[in-house]
C-alpha cells in the first residue's frame, strides 16, 4: 500500500472515531423516538409543566448572578432544554442555566475587565467559545478525563460557589447598590469589601421595603420544602413577592424591580464574535467548559445509576457543547446539567429525554403568558431564592464523612473551597483538577512490596511476608529442609503501577539490595499493572550494577504484553532471555521456574562462584 493509500485509510479512520459520538446521539435519538407511546407522552408532560414551574424563576435568578438582564436566562432555559432533549444520552437530564455556570461567567467578567455595555456580548461570546471546547473534546473522544477530577474537588467547588452567590445576593436583599464600589481583592474578598462600601455610602438610604419582601419570600421557599418537594416554591415565593410589590403600590424608588421584559420568544441572530479576543477568553471559556461536561455528565450518570440507563461520557460532553454552541444564537448564556431540575425530572415521571422538550415548551408558554407581570417581581425576591439554592450548593455531610475517613480527600476538598473563595474561578478549577491528579499520583506511585518465602507444605511452596526493615531476607524459611540451599537468593514481590511517580522508590529498594548480601534477585511482577519507559530504566540501571558485581537479576511472572514492551525497549536482550519469565496458567508457576534459575547462576553453595564458562 503506498504512502496515499495509507493516509486515506488513516483520515478515514480518525473521521469513524470522530464521529462516533455524533453517530451515538442519532443512534438513541432514532431509538427513543420509534418507541415512543402515549402513555410516556403523559410522563413526559407532566414532569415538563413540573420542572418549568422551577425553571422559570431559577433561571432568571441565574442570569442575575451572570449579571445580564433575567430575560436571557429564560431564553437559555428554553433553548438548552429543547436542543439537550435530542442529543442527551440519558432520559431525565434538564438541561439549561445552573448557578456554577452563571457564577463563572460573572467571575469571567472581571477577569476581562468587561463593561456594562460588553456583558451580554461577552457571554454570549464565552457560550460559544466553551461550546466549541466541548464539541472538540467530545469528537476527540476525550470522556474518560472526567475521572481524573474527584468528587471532592466537585464538592469543594460548589461549596465554594455557594458562598460566594450567598455573600454576592447580600446587596439585592438589603436593597444597595454595588454601582460605585470597587475592590482590589478577589473572590469573596472582593465581594465583601464592596458590600461594606456600599453599606457605608448608603447606609441613610436603606429602607425596611426590600429586607421584608426578602424575608417574606425567603419564608414561603422554606415552608414550602417543608411541606412539599412537589411543592413549586421558588415560583410561589416570586410570584408572592410580586403581590406584595403590587398591592403596596412600589415602585423602582422603593426597591429594585425585574422590570419590564420583552414578550416574545428567543430570537435567531448571529452572535458578534471577536474571534481577535479568543486568547484572553480562553481561560473562563475552558472552565466553564470543564464544569459544564463535569456537571452534565455527573448527574446523568448518578441518575442512570438508579435507574440502570447507561450514560456516555462523549455524547454528554457532544450534547452540552452543541446546545452552547446553538444557544449563542440565540442570546443565551452557558448551558448544562441541573441536578435539582433533573431529579425533579425524574421524581415527576418523566419517562424519556423528550420530557426536556416538554420543560422547554411550557417554560416558553409560561413565559409569554406571565411576561407583563414581572415588572412586579422584587430582586430582594430573588436573592432569597438564590440564598436556599447557595445553601443546597454546600454538602456538609460529605465534607463531615472524609474528614474522619480519608484526609487526602478532605484536604483536595478543602483546597478547592478555599481557591474558590479567593481566586479567579476559572483558576480555582484548575486548582481543584491539579489537586485530583495530585492526589491520584501520590496513591499511584505506593509501591507494596512483600518478601516470598519458601515454604513445603503450602500448595504454592511459597508464602509472604511484610519486608522487615530495609534489609530483605532470603527466600528460606524456618521448617524449610533445604534451609542452606538458597541463603544467598532474595525473592521480592512487587504490587502497584510501575510508572514515573515509583521510579525514586523503586531506585531506593534497589540500592538496599545492592547493599545486601544477596547474590540473586528476583523480582515477581505478577501484580503489577504496567511498567513504563522511566522504570524500565531504572531496572536496566540495576540491573546492570548487579552485573558488575557478578550479582544476578531475575524477572518473573511477567504478563504478555509488558514482556513485549520490555523486549521492545532492549530491557530483555540486557537481562538475558532465560532470566526474564512469563506468567502461564499455573499457579507460581514462573515463580518455581525463577527460584531454579537463581540456584543455577549462584551455585550449589553460598560461597562458591559458578565458573566463567570457556
Amino acid at each position: 500500500m503506498g504512502f496515499f493509500g495509507r493516509t486515506s485509510k488513516t483520515c478515514v479512520a480518525g473521521c469513524r472515531f470522530a464521529a462516533s459520538p455524533v453517530l451515538s446521539a442519532g443512534t438513541s435519538l432514532a431509538r427513543t423516538t420509534r418507541q415512543y407511546n402515549p402513555t410516556q407522552f403523559r410522563g413526559d408532560a407532566i414532569a415538563g409543566l413540573t420542572v418549568a414551574m422551577v425553571a422559570i424563576p431559577q433561571s432568571m435568578a441565574f442570569a442575575t448572578i451572570a449579571g445580564v438582564p433575567p430575560i436571557y436566562g429564560v431564553y437559555t432555559a428554553i433553548v438548552g432544554a429543547i436542543v439537550g432533549a435530542f442529543l442527551t444520552s440519558s432520559p431525565h437530564l434538564s438541561l439549561g442555566p445552573t448557578n456554577t455556570m452563571s457564577l463563572l461567567v460573572s467571575s469571567g467578567f472581571v477577569a476581562l475587565a468587561v463593561t456594562e455595555g460588553q456583558v451580554l456580548q461577552v457571554a454570549i461570546m464565552l457560550t460559544v467559545f466553551a461550546g466549541l471546547i466541548q464539541i472538540l473534546f467530545a469528537l476527540a473522544r476525550m470522556g474518560e478525563l472526567v475521572r481524573f477530577v474527584s468528587h471532592s474537588v466537585i464538592v469543594g467547588f460548589s461549596a465554594g460557589a455557594g458562598v460566594l452567590i450567598a455573600v454576592g445576593q447580600v446587596p439585592a436583599f438589603i436593597g444597595v447598590s454595588l454601582q460605585d464600589t470597587s475592590s482590589n481583592f478577589q473572590g469573596v474578598g472582593e465581594k465583601i469589601d464592596r458590600l461594606f462600601q456600599a453599606i457605608r455610602l448608603n447606609a441613610q438610604h436603606i429602607s425596611w421595603e426590600p429586607i421584608a419582601v426578602g424575608l417574606f419570600s425567603l419564608a414561603i421557599v422554606l415552608v414550602c420544602k417543608r411541606i412539599s418537594k412537589w411543592l413549586p416554591s421558588y415560583l410561589l415565593a416570586t410570584v408572592a413577592g410580586g403581590v406584595v410589590v403590587y398591592l403596596m403600590n412600589w415602585t423602582e424608588a422603593d426597591l429594585a424591580l425585574v422590570g419590564d421584559l420583552d414578550r416574545g420568544l428567543p430570537k435567531l441572530a448571529l452572535p458578534e464574535l471577536d474571534w481577535h479576543a479568543y486568547r484572553p477568553m480562553f481561560a473562563p471559556a475552558l472552565a466553564i467548559a470543564l464544569v459544564g461536561m463535569l456537571d452534565a455528565y455527573g448527574i446523568g450518570k448518578k441518575l442512570a445509576a438508579r435507574s440502570g440507563d447507561r450514560i456516555d461520557a462523549n455524547q454528554e460532553f457532544l450534547c452540552v457543547g452543541t446546545t452552547n454552541v446553538v444557544g449563542g444564537f440565540f442570546s443565551c448564556i452557558p448551558s448544562t446539567g441541573s441536578y435539582s431540575r433533573s431529579a425533579l425530572n425524574e421524581a415527576a415521571g418523566a419517562r424519556t429525554r423528550f420530557a426536556g422538550l416538554m420543560t422547554g415548551v411550557f417554560v416558553a408558554v409560561i413565559f409569554i403568558a406571565l411576561a407583563p407581570a414581572a415588572r412586579y417581581i422584587p430582586m430582594t425576591s430573588i436573592a432569597a431564592i438564590l440564598f436556599v439554592i447557595a445553601y443546597g450548593l454546600i454538602d456538609l455531610d460529605y465534607v463531615r464523612r472524609i474528614a474522619k475517613s480519608n484526609p487526602a480527600d478532605h484536604l483536595v476538598c478543602i483546597g478547592t473551597f478555599v481557591a474558590t473563595l479567593i481566586l479567579s474561578l476559572e483558576i480555582a478549577v484548575f486548582v481543584g483538577i491539579f489537586l485530583t491528579i495530585a492526589l491520584y499520583l501520590q496513591r499511584a506511585r505506593q509501591l507494596y512490596i512483600t518478601e516470598m518465602v519458601r515454604t513445603p507444605g503450602v500448595a504454592s511452596g511459597f508464602i509472604e511476608r511484610p519486608l522487615k526493615g530495609d534489609k530483605p531476607q532470603s527466600i528460606c524459611g524456618e521448617g524449610d529442609a533445604d534451609h542452606d540451599a538458597d541463603p544467598d537468593i532474595v525473592f521480592l514481590q512487587v504490587e502497584g503501577n510501575l510508572f514515573f511517580a515509583a521510579a525514586d522508590d523503586l531506585q531506593d529498594r534497589f540500592n538496599d539490595l545492592l547493599a545486601s548480601d544477596a547474590r540473586a534477585v528476583i523480582l515477581r511482577l505478577k501484580r503489577t499493572h504496567m511498567v513504563d519507559a522511566t522504570i524500565m530504566h531504572v531496572i536496566e540501571q540495576f540491573n546492570r550494577q548487579m552485573k558488575k558485581a557478578d550479582r544476578h537479576l531475575i524477572l518473573c511472572g511477567l504478563r504478555p504484553r509488558m514482556y513485549d514492551r520490555m523486549r521492545e525497549y532492549g530491557l530483555v536482550d540486557d537481562l538475558g532471555e532465560e532470566n526474564v519469565i512469563v506468567s502461564d496458567n499455573e499457579p507460581f508457576s514462573a515463580a518455581k521456574a525463577a527460584v531454579e534459575r537463581a540456584r543455577l547462576l549462584v551455585g550449589p553453595k553460598a560461597d562458591e562462584t559458578p565458573e566463567p564458562a570457556s
